[in-house]
């Protein structure tokens, strides 16, 4: 929000087949989109400092936050209707997962956050994961993006080609 660089900018957690996952969305009548995904990602390189210094009496309030949201009582039956829908349809069964999960973040401490961070999240990490769906406007220069693109990044113009050729994690449904 800061660098105004578009007109839509959110961000969201997501769990998607029992893969955690963190989106970035940016639509930019302004930008190209490889330019939005350099400023994501020195978005998300910036939280290492962020972490750094992050006094343990803080994370432990934020933590302690999380625990309480984790177990407070759902404020309808439609709302607990729909965490038990999720279990059934997710195939977990987990009814009480906002229990367990309350009881594993007592575990975590700021050194495992940051770990985690090093080991999945930022952009230097040899296991870190990443799918970048960039989408070109009708009035894009697509050959000037083009130039811009990193060589790390692998364009899929087939996607039959993709399914074939790729491991995918097996199906839960």
């Amino acid at each position: 929000t800061k660098e105004q660089l578009g007109y839509t900018v959110d961000s969201s957690p997501r769990m998607t087949y029992r893969l955690l996952a963190y989106c970035f969305r940016v639509m930019s009548s302004k930008y190209s989109p490889v330019y939005l995904q350099s400023r994501i990602d020195n978005f998300i390189d910036g939280l290492s400092a962020l972490l750094d210094g992050l006094e343990e009496e803080t994370f432990e309030h934020h933590k302690s936050g999380l625990i309480a949201q984790k177990l407070e009582k759902d404020p309808s039956l439609s709302y607990q209707t729909g965490d038990y829908w999720s279990q059934i349809t997710d195939k977990r069964y987990m009814f009480d997962m906002s229990k367990l999960e309350a009881e594993e973040l007592r575990t975590v401490g700021k050194e495992d956050v940051i770990s985690w961070y090093n080991a999945y999240i930022r952009s230097s990490s040899p296991t870190r994961r990443r799918l970048a769906i960039h989408v070109y406007g009708c009035n894009s220069d697509i050959a000037e993006a083009a130039k811009l693109q990193e060589q790390s990044w692998t364009a899929i113009d087939d996607v039959e080609s993709l399914k074939g050729s790729s491991q995918f994690y097996p199906s839960l449904c």
